[in-house]
């Protein structure tokens, strides 16, 4: 089992009254032959940094839901599709921004669960996402990830993706 280490273990208690936690609920489709992933690409022409990155669909998690459930409702609301979870366990990542890198009024941490999901055959429609959040969407294969422009850790979360589907 490998360690885990901090370099931000040592947190300012005023820091913290500054600044906000989001868990995010993230949802990976794979194709059936598990060579492909689904990824959206982000729209945000109000903070550069973010516009046009590659991503995975997801958003927030809602008071008293579970993340399980916040990961079909996120997949229903931002692609209109129905999704079956693959694996029981996310995949956790986390970041943290200070109000300068993000697109918030606060420093954040975004606690990242990424569920593998099954969509079959429906085809994503971006027409119904009300934040308009996302403006394409595509399958990518293993080699197709390495060349894309992509949010933070989502290439990360991507590729340790592939490698656990490797071992299913």
């Amino acid at each position: 089992m490998s360690k885990v280490t901090s370099d931000k273990a040592q947190i300012d208690p005023e820091m913290s009254r500054r600044a906000k936690q989001i868990v995010a609920c993230l949802g990976l489709p794979i194709s059936a032959d598990r060579k492909k992933v689904l990824l959206t690409r982000r729209h945000a022409p109000h903070y550069p940094a973010w516009h046009n990155k590659w991503q995975i669909a997801g958003g927030g998690l809602e008071l008293k839901e579970t993340p399980e459930a916040g990961v079909l409702r996120e997949l229903w609301e931002e692609l209109r599709v129905k999704a079956t979870i693959l694996y029981p366990h996310p995949i956790v990542r986390s970041n943290y921004w200070t109000k300068a890198e993000g697109d918030e009024d606060m420093d954040f941490q975004v606690v990242l669960l990424t569920y593998l999901v099954d969509i079959g055959n429906q085809t994503p429609d971006l027409t119904h996402d009300l934040d308009q959040e996302t403006n394409s969407w595509g399958w990518f294969n293993l080699g197709d990830v390495q060349k894309l422009d992509f949010l933070p850790q989502t290439k990360d979360l991507v590729l340790y993706a592939f490698s656990l589907l490797a071992k299913l």
